[in-house]
Order: structure tokens, then C-alpha cells, then sequence
């Protein structure tokens, strides 16, 4: 008896090592067949068929990734490849694998490896976006890879508020804190893509690094990104900065 039930869990181990083997397998290369390159000074550009809206996002990025890049004091452009799918379910299957188009995350159309970012083609946006928001996220996801260079286990809160910040340019407004509630300081400080987006995180952490510049500086953004040691940075706790954060986010209409 206790020999059937050794050989049942080595036999559901092995299936699930199978299943997740194969559930990565698009994972192993950001390129799909026959992708086209275009060249550029900041950006490099891998595209399917979809060409036209691809040359659209080269074109935005280029212009406007200098800025960044300057925001960063990088001396030099780090390497950067944005790999554009004309089906948000194939971008969405080299972060994540053949799960990902199961789980209707229709608001998911880009993301960052590293300094490699994966986009949905403007030209296909998926029923939540826009083919202009689509375009423009090309920019979130590089400020993601720029933040990457500077810290690759960056807090999800520092990098997306990062990328709203810098690139988003949303407006908070005082209903935002009536409906929805400020996150609590364990939300802030969860990894979890899920929990950051359920807590409001696509609304407020653009206003924590907001809050961060306009009070300590430019330069304390990079080092809390760059270090994540906020006694270091600040001589205060990450829970201290919190509570001056929600402070400062009540006072906005005082």
C-alpha cells in the first residue's frame, strides 16, 4: 500500500513537472518566426506583420526615449529590444506561458524581461485599449527596462510608480481617496502583480514617487530604486515614508 501511494506522488510529480515545462516552452524565446528588425539609436524593434503600427512605436520611442534616458543619467542608451506580437495572446504567453491567455487579462498588453520589453501591436489592442495607448505604453515598459538596469529586484510599487510617473502623466483627483481608498502599507509593499493592480496601484504609486521628488529629490528616487534601503536613503523606515505619502496624498486638496 504505502509502495502505490510512493508511486502516485512520483507519478502527479512528474506530470506537473511536465506541465510546466510545456506551459513555458513560449517563454524560451521572445522572438516568433520571420520577425522583422529595425535599428535604432535607444531602441531596437522585432515586429510580426503588423509593420505600419511597429514603425509607429519605433518612431514614438526613439523621439521621446532621450528624455528618459536623461532622467536616468545614463551616460550611455543601455541596450534595449522591444518585441512587438500582433495578438495580445501571444505577448502575453512570453511572460507567462500558455496559461496566461486563460486568465482574461484583457488590460495586459505589455510588460519588461529585463531590458527586453514585450508589446500587443497597436494595431490589435484588445478590447480595453486604444490603438494611442497601446502605442504609447512602449514607453511604461522601457522606463521598466531603464529601471531594471539600476535594480533588477526592484519593489513592483517602485518600478510601476516609476512608469506612471515619468510616462502616464494621469491626474489624482480627491475621488480617488472617497471611492477607492488609499492601499494599505502591506499592499504597497507586495510583488504581486494582481494585488498591486486590485489595490489601486495603476492609480497611486505614480503619486509616491511623485511625493518623493517634490520632497527629498530627483536623486533620492534613483537611490531608493537603485538600493531599496530606505534608512540608508531617507534615515527613516519604508513604513515612515509610507505614512508621510498618505499625508502628503490627504493634503492635496486641504
Amino acid at each position: 500500500m504505502k509502495k502505490k501511494c510512493v508511486r502516485r506522488v512520483v507519478v502527479a510529480l512528474c506530470v506537473l513537472i511536465l506541465i510546466t515545462i510545456v506551459n513555458f516552452i513560449p517563454t524560451s524565446s521572445l522572438k516568433t518566426n520571420k520577425m522583422t528588425r529595425l535599428d535604432g539609436k535607444w531602441i531596437d524593434v522585432y515586429y510580426e506583420i503588423e509593420a505600419e503600427a511597429a514603425k509607429d512605436v519605433y518612431e514614438y520611442a526613439e523621439q521621446e526615449t532621450a528624455a528618459l534616458a536623461e532622467r536616468f543619467s545614463f551616460s550611455e542608451a543601455p541596450e534595449v529590444n522591444v518585441y512587438i506580437y500582433d495578438h495580445q495572446a501571444t505577448m502575453q504567453t512570453k511572460k507567462y506561458g500558455l496559461i496566461a491567455p486563460l486568465l482574461c487579462l484583457d488590460w495586459y498588453i505589455g510588460d519588461n524581461i529585463g531590458t527586453d520589453v514585450i508589446l500587443t501591436s497597436p494595431a490589435n489592442p484588445g478590447k480595453v485599449h486604444t490603438y494611442d495607448n497601446n502605442k504609447c505604453a512602449v514607453l511604461h515598459e522601457i522606463v521598466h527596462a531603464y529601471v531594471s538596469v539600476l535594480n533588477e529586484d526592484v519593489d513592483l510599487w517602485l518600478t510601476e510608480g516609476c512608469a506612471l510617473y515619468l510616462t502616464n502623466g494621469e491626474p489624482f483627483y480627491k475621488e480617488y481617496i472617497d471611492q477607492m481608498g488609499i492601499p494599505a502599507y502591506k499592499e504597497t509593499c507586495s510583488n504581486n502583480p494582481l494585488t498591486f493592480s486590485n489595490c489601486g496601484g495603476y492609480t497611486y504609486a505614480h503619486t509616491y514617487i511623485e511625493y518623493i521628488e517634490v520632497t527629498y529629490g530627483w536623486n533620492s528616487v534613483l537611490n531608493i530604486i537603485e538600493s531599496g534601503d530606505y534608512e540608508a536613503v531617507f534615515g527613516k523606515s519604508k513604513r515612515d515614508i509610507y505614512s508621510e505619502w498618505v499625508a502628503y496624498i490627504n493634503g492635496y486638496y486641504q
